[in-house]
């Protein structure tokens, strides 16, 4: 497909209308006008920190839970009788660093 897709681009066709581009247009970027277009880095500071908390608050609380879910089952699924095995003495240092 990285081949196929930009030959398509070079096909002539005489139904694509003269506004529209066959391919997207996209500025050199060590020219000096490439930085015209970078302004979302320097809005980001007019983001009001309440929207920047909430925002990471739920992908936080996904991976957190997942975390402690993989932790929980990948330690009940090496501790199971046939193997024999204890607890490490830092089984539970480590859920505790990483919530805290």
């Amino acid at each position: 497909m990285l081949v196929v897709g930009p030959l398509l681009s070079d096909i002539p066709t005489d139904s694509v209308p003269e506004g529209i581009p066959r391919r997207p247009f996209s500025p050199n970027l060590w020219s000096p006008s490439a930085y015209t277009h970078l302004t979302v880095a320097k809005d980001i500071l007019n983001v009001p920190p309440v929207y920047i908390i909430t925002g990471a608050f739920v992908p936080a609380t996904t991976i957190a839970i997942l975390y402690y879910f993989d932790q929980s089952v990948a330690s009940q699924h090496a501790q199971q009788k046939e193997f024999n095995l204890n607890k490490p003495s830092l089984y539970h240092y480590v859920l505790f660093c990483f919530f805290f």
